[in-house]
């Protein structure tokens, strides 16, 4: 979804607010993605000096973490609240994909050097919630956690720089420079490859992981049906 920006024309007060500031960074941050989102860059989009944003957003940490917050705000309501702890680890983990992305640009904004955003660990604490449901506590609760948010998005990451058809033409392509070892065993896979899409891959990933955690949860916590 692509939002109109609120750059103002010359002459034109900037109407300064926090939302416009945030939303500001996230239509330049869908415009042009590869671009580091700044203070000044934002302050330009709402045609303001950069000194002014900081009565809004206090630092350049905060911008970010507020733009990260904006995509990840409406999450916790794409949860269905009366499902099965393992419905709801589903339904967690294809959210956090749909709303990634919808928004490739903000993957930078969750870990960066020094800093976690706060939104994305709001999100994780979501995740945390479910699988207490599941009987996992201390230990096991995290090494669940970090493998179920992991295995997301490393799919979510890989998707987002470089879509499943492209993998599979890029491995096609690929063939005639390869070992002859290893070509006699992709050569035949290339056609099954071609057959899959990204939505039924991570369904796969998704439906086996939670298959895996169920069986994790019988032995250490209080099974499926808590």
């Amino acid at each position: 979804m692509t939002r109109a920006s609120p750059r103002r024309g010359p002459g034109r007060p900037a109407r300064l607010s926090r939302e416009a500031i945030l939303e500001a960074g996230l239509a330049l941050l869908e415009r042009e993605p590869h671009l580091p989102l700044t203070l000044a860059r934002v302050a330009d989009e709402v045609g303001a000096v950069p000194a002014a944003l900081y009565r809004y957003v206090g630092s350049h940490d905060e911008l970010l973490d507020g733009v990260l917050g904006l995509v990840l705000c409406g999450l916790p309501l794409e949860i269905r609240g009366r499902a099965r702890w393992p419905e709801q680890v589903r339904d967690w983990m294809s959210c956090v994909r749909d709303h990634l992305l919808r928004y490739p640009a903000v993957l930078s904004l969750i870990g960066r050097r020094g800093r976690t955003s706060p939104a994305w660990m709001d999100a994780s604490a979501v995740l945390i919630e479910i699988l207490e449901r599941a009987g996992l506590r201390d230990g096991k609760l995290a090494r669940v956690q970090l493998w179920i948010q992991e295995t997301t998005m490393g799919s979510v990451i890989q998707e987002a720089s470089l879509p499943f058809a492209e993998q599979v033409e890029a491995a096609r392509a690929a063939l005639l420079e390869m070992s002859e070892a290893g070509r006699e065993r992709l050569a035949p896979l290339v056609s099954h490859l071609s057959r899959i899409d990204a939505d039924s891959l991570f369904e796969f990933i998704t439906e086996r992981t939670i298959a895996a955690l169920v069986d994790y949860a019988e032995d250490h916590g209080r099974g499926p049906g808590s």
